[in-house]
């Protein structure tokens, strides 16, 4: 291989894996395959790109993020088998390879997918979230590029678990973005993840996830904008289109569930995403069969969702996010953070960091 960084990466792994080729790049990592010598298996290998694997604080973020989503064994979440640096700077982890294709793939094919398959797909996605929620994980990018579907089986399994929190501003030294600049790929981002929140949860997740099957549903995503600024806004303050208006053929508990998980408050959303306690058996696989309890996302039989009320505290949240989208778009107007914000707002791009 001609790539440098494949070259660099094939001597820190040495004999135990062979680097076969690029399976896919993006601002947070080149992905390649590989085999494992001493397993005699496919894996595949995540490296930090240069141009972030140079700064300390990041790498030391990124090998912790990539410890704690190999804690995570679950059989719709991809494992991670090791964790790894080589010399000047370069960082990997090492995961098992998805014989596949993405969602985003799919998508791009098909366009729209039958009910029950999306109704499927975001059932197992949700008891994968379920699982790292219950460690106290947040994935933060879930999308349709992260979320794979292996071969005949069409078995979804979710990638990138917490490894976008590596990328997201703290307080104190370890700083790694400016205060309030948003991580995460806009047409996906919840609102508190819109106006640069610090603190999120797994309804962060969830709203990810509904904007997920309200593509796979309508054939569209529920928001768009020419620019990152203007997206993010609709995300913050406009409620998404009714979906059955897109899709009429939707089932009505479906369409419920995917319009509870886009409220713009997380305490209108699904309290969780997982059924079965979040563990490794997959108890969940009943997402979007909803009820009107209060238990989570996964875990309902069939019925109608009664979205919770929004009171004036979280009336007041969503204002206070408003007036910070609002100052960020003027700081966006004065240049202040082109840096930060991709100069388009398609849905591959991310706002800071892929």
């Amino acid at each position: 291989m001609n790539d440098p960084l494949a070259q660099r990466l094939s001597l820190a792994l040495g004999s135990s894996f062979t680097l076969e080729g690029e399976i896919g790049r993006g601002g947070m990592g080149v992905v390649y395959r590989a085999r494992d010598e001493r397993l005699k298996r496919g894996v595949a290998v995540k490296v930090l790109p240069p141009e972030l694997a140079f700064r300390e604080e990041i790498r030391i973020r990124f090998l912790r993020e990539a410890e704690t989503a190999a804690r995570l064994s679950h059989p719709h979440i991809v494992p991670i088998h090791s964790v790894g640096e080589g010399p000047h700077g370069l960082v990997y982890f090492v995961m098992a390879y998805v014989d596949g294709e993405s969602l985003a793939a799919r998508l791009k094919r098909r366009e729209r997918l039958p009910p029950e398959e999306a109704r499927r797909i975001m059932m197992e996605t949700a008891d994968a979230l379920g699982a790292g929620h219950a460690l106290g994980i947040i994935h933060r990018d879930v999308k349709p590029d992260n979320i794979l579907l292996e071969g005949s089986r069409g078995r979804t399994v979710l990638t990138d678990f917490g490894i976008a929190k590596a990328l997201t501003s703290t307080t104190g030294p370890g700083t790694l973005t400016a205060t309030g600049v948003a991580i995460g790929t806009p047409h996906y981002m919840s609102p508190e993840q819109a106006a640069g929140d610090r603190e999120i949860d797994g309804r962060s997740d969830i709203y990810s996830l509904g904007v997920v099957g309200y593509q796979m549903l309508a054939g569209e995503l529920p928001f768009s904008a020419p620019t990152v600024p203007g997206l993010l806004l609709k995300q913050i303050t406009e409620p998404a289109p009714n979906l059955q208006d897109k899709s009429p053929t939707c089932p009505d508990d479906l369409a419920a569930c995917v319009m509870r998980s886009l409220e713009k408050e997380p305490e209108a959303r699904w309290p969780t995403a997982g059924g079965g306690g979040g563990g490794g058996g997959g108890g969940g696989g009943r997402v979007c069969r909803v009820s009107a309890t209060n238990r989570g996302l996964a875990d309902h039989p069939r019925g109608h969702p009664a979205a919770a009320p929004q009171n004036s505290g979280a009336r007041l949240a969503q204002r206070r996010r408003v007036r910070t989208l609002r100052a960020c778009s003027r700081r966006v107007a004065n240049q202040r953070w082109s840096r930060s914000f991709a100069t388009d707002s398609s849905p591959g791009r991310r706002c800071a960091a892929d």
